[in-house]
């Protein structure tokens, strides 16, 4: 039989690398990485590659629709028909709706998967003008808002780091997900300086000029006094502050305080690393930076510590320049009106537009357009400030992905929950409490893909195998489900339809299928070619919405002063506020849970709470661990590979002690996967939701005061030996 090859794009995780699948019938041969991809250049990673295994062995994956036919949970199914159960869900939507409002309809989204415009659409089609309920408030929005605030640019803000001669890793290791790293070791060769900061010495670390070990959520009062060291020497152009920026005087009186002796102990690191981290930004520009989540996003501070690393990269002012920070103009389509059917015309903050926590949290409300998570479990349960009904899933797992996961399991189970639908790849904790469950089809098996995080570039991809059994694309689903709500919202066909539409509307791109596919790479910028960037873009005024030229923000400047952060109860400046529940900030506490924990760091073959089913990748890491230094080991009678029982004041977990110097004095690491799935082939258990996932100690209160950002990577706990009674 004839070997086929396709190109295709791998969505495991965000890095989505370029691949070649070679197939013989419904079978998958080979993956390699396709060397032409001017992102990730031949690179694959083990998960990506293990897309053989997902797609070739079926034995435990979902593959048809089915519905519960015993108790809840009792896991008792029969199978179904696509065209029943899409009329279950539309027409309980349609009942729930009438009865109670659209608000008591939740349609639940994970890690976007290409899908995060058309779920968005969805909700507009059922009556709501929210995104529902997605995990922004920790996850990635909380990185972009800054940028978006500070610097007008909507997205991630990350470097040109092949053009670089200071590369700053910012709480992100590449090594673990993307293909950058081998552009970091040719950068290095030509004599550019490697920067990390993590709480964690990671990959990336032992290859660095300087690596930082900031004590978790500290990561605003290290920006800070970078910036004024930066500042005191001059290290900036004045030019570039006088031109385009605003409220410069105003930074240089903030960040005077923020002294290396005082930045140093707040950090706790030493005085000279923050001097040498000044001179290296300040001196060796251009300046790329790649900024994770644990920085920005998942503290009781997100938004200030997001705001500090923006204003450090608008004073180093390498912006829209090769090496710089890249101004892509693609990642905005994902929230553009024509997709998602808002209206942008009207203040999505305003006191008539309802969404659960939002007089909370009114800069969630704002620019997360979610519900926020806990407001949402409590109202499930307490039917207030209003009910909640329906449970739509679509490629998430509450239980594995919120914070406070007792509180999301009671809401989960409450009787009060009239309907659950789940759409997975695989039985979730979840999905054993549905109602209907649906199959999901992977990346080698369907045709769609978003290029909202490929920079300006637009990448070929093609399905290079059949779905197994009755999966079916997110996309397809979403469409389907759309007619039976709102048909005129959904004209197109198919999936394919649907792609091309995307090409000509935002991209003026009027090509057939095949014409798409024949070209590998594509920009997305006016006159640029593919993997070329259009240079200084807030020159040409191409940012602004009028046309003018400046950067997309309320004063047309890179603005270290945000007159706009003022109404959402912020300061205008950037500043730094002790984490909530820290031993700085509750002592009391404590002196029960003297450590503090960060949960959510990546592992090599693992994205969240995915796979820990597929031998290849649970192979290399077969049972759930947490880091802990060597001097806490001997202070709590530890030693290296033994269980520990985990303890907040939320609850407790158990995981095997991985005793090393990777992790900072008096921090808990606790990583992403929780290993809930068992895996037969390798003879290893499963934990579920319960026994080994890190958000049953995370609190979902207290959180950031105007977003709703919670403490994922700064909250305390305390360890001891042994599995207790797990």
């Amino acid at each position: 039989m004839t070997i086929k090859k396709t190109r295709t794009q791998c969505t495991t995780c965000h890095a989505r690398c370029g691949v070649f699948v070679y197939s013989e019938g419904d079978k998958i041969v080979k993956i390699e990485g396709d060397p032409d991809n001017p992102k990730s250049h031949g690179v694959i990673c083990g998960a990506g590659m293990s897309q053989r295994e997902i797609h070739n062995n079926t034995d435990n994956r979902l593959l048809h629709p089915m519905k519960r036919v015993g108790e809840r949970g009792s896991g008792q199914w029969e199978q179904i028909t696509w065209e029943e159960a899409l009329d279950t869900i539309a027409d309980n939507c349609k009942r729930i709706a009438a009865e109670y409002g659209p608000e008591a309809i939740i349609t639940g989204q994970g890690t976007g998967r290409t899908t995060n415009h058309w779920h968005i659409r969805l909700n507009s089609s059922l009556g709501l003008e929210t995104w529902s309920l997605v995990p922004t408030h920790v996850c990635l929005m909380p990185h972009i808002l800054p940028n978006a605030i500070s610097l007008g640019i909507f997205s991630p803000a990350e470097g040109d780091l092949g053009n670089s001669n200071t590369i700053v890793l910012w709480g992100q290791n590449p090594a673990m997900e993307r293909a950058f790293t081998q552009v970091i070791y040719d950068r290095q060769k030509q004599g550019a300086k490697l920067v990390v900061i993590d709480t964690r010495f990671q990959d990336m670390s032992k290859h660095a000029d300087l690596a930082i070990q900031p004590r978790p959520g500290t990561d605003a009062a290290l920006a800070l006094g970078i910036i004024r060291e930066v500042i005191k020497n001059k290290w900036y152009d004045p030019d570039w502050i006088d031109k385009w920026t605003y409220g410069f005087d105003e930074l240089v009186e903030r960040v005077e305080e923020w002294t290396p002796e005082k930045t140093a102990d707040v950090c706790e690191i030493e005085p000279e690393q923050v001097l040498e981290a000044a001179r290296i930004m300040g001196t060796c520009g251009p300046v790329g930076m790649m900024i994770g989540l644990g920085p920005g996003c998942m503290h009781s501070n997100a938004i200030q510590n997001g705001r500090a690393l923006a204003c450090l990269q608008g004073l180093l002012g390498w912006i829209d320049v090769p090496g710089g920070v890249s101004v892509p103009l693609s990642f905005s389509v994902m929230l553009d009106d024509k997709i998602t059917l808002w209206d942008s015309s009207k203040d999505p903050g305003r006191p008539d537009l309802f969404s659960f926590g939002g007089e909370e949290y009114p800069l969630y409300k704002s620019f997360g357009r979610s519900n926020d998570p806990h407001a949402t479990f409590q109202a499930i349960l307490t039917g207030e400030p209003r009910p909640v009904k329906a449970f739509i899933a679509v490629a998430n797992d509450p239980l594995l992905c919120y914070e406070n996961t007792n509180l999301t399991y009671e809401a989960m189970t409450s009787p009060n929950l009239e309907f659950i639908a789940v759409k997975d790849y695989y039985l979730s904790p979840t999905a054993k409490l549905a109602d209907i469950v649906l199959p999901t089809a992977d990346w080698s098996e369907r045709c769609t893909y978003d290029e909202e995080i490929d920079g300006n570039l637009l990448l070929a991809f093609d399905q290079a195998v059949p779905a197994p059994g009755e999966c079916w694309d997110d996309w397809r689903f979403f469409l389907e489900w759309g007619r039976r709500i709102k048909p005129e919202d959904w004209p197109w066909a198919n999936e394919k339809d649907m792609v091309l539409w995307r090409l000509k509307e935002f991209y003026g791109l009027d090509l057939t299928w095949e014409e798409f596919q024949a070209v590998p790479a594509r920009s997305t910028e006016p006159g640029g070619k593919a993997g070329a960037y259009v240079e200084k873009k807030y020159e040409k005024g191409m940012l602004r919405p009028d046309g003018q030229p400046g950067f997309s923000t309320t004063t047309g400047r890179i603005e270290f002063s945000c007159p706009s952060m003022t109404h959402f109860g912020y300061d205008a400046l950037p500043d730094y506020t002790e984490p909530a529940e820290s031993p700085r900030s509750q002592p009391e506490l404590a002196r029960d849970y003297p450590l503090t924990l960060i949960t959510g760091h990546r592992v090599y073959s693992f994205f969240h709470s995915a796979w820990t089913n597929v031998p290849s990748q649970r192979k290399l890491y077969p049972d759930p661990f947490a880091l802990v230094h060597p001097d806490d080991a001997r202070a709590y009678g530890i030693t290296d590979g033994e269980w520990i029982t985990i303890s907040s004041p939320r609850g407790h977990i158990i995981s095997k002690a991985e005793v090393t110097r990777e992790i900072k004095k008096g921090v808990i690491a606790v990583p992403r996967p929780a290993w809930r799935d068992e895996c037969p082939e390798l003879g290893l258990p499963g934990y579920g939701w319960d026994k080994a996932n890190g958000n049953i100690l995370v609190p979902s209160k207290p959180a950031d005061p105007g977003y709703g950002a919670t403490p994922m990577r700064s909250s305390l706990c305390k360890i001891e030996a042994g599995r207790g009674d797990l």
